[in-house]
């Protein structure tokens, strides 16, 4: 998620879906109160809605199907569909579940000191 850019409002609910079909760019916004939970990687729900004032908004583009945009808080969570992914969509998903299921396999982090 991203910080909200600072919009003076919001778009309007256009070309909502709550069952994205693979390729689907959606546009998400939500507020401090609405990820108030521990649950989505928040200490305190103050915490969260000291960081989101100013809303935070999700871009997501989904690559698989059967797809419910439910929330367990929130119910219901319609996403504006902007755009449509039209080439390459089978490479990024190949690449999303390798990353979704592998990690970070075959890489390695190395630390050392500086050299004065």
């Amino acid at each position: 998620m991203l910080p909200h850019p600072g919009r003076q409002r919001e778009p309007d609910r256009e070309n909502t879906t709550i069952t994205p079909i693979p390729g689907d760019l959606c546009w998400f916004t939500f507020d401090g109160d609405q990820l108030g939970n521990a649950a989505y990687g928040y200490e305190t729900q103050e915490a969260h809605r000291a960081a989101g004032a100013g809303g935070l908004v999700d871009l997501a583009l989904f690559y698989g199907r059967n797809n419910l945009l439910i929330n367990g808080d929130q119910g219901w969570v319609p996403g504006n569909v902007f755009g449509e992914v039209v080439e390459g969509l089978a490479e990024m998903a190949a690449a999303c579940q390798d990353l979704w299921m592998g990690g970070v396999r075959g890489e390695r982090l190395t630390l050392r000191r500086a050299e004065d």
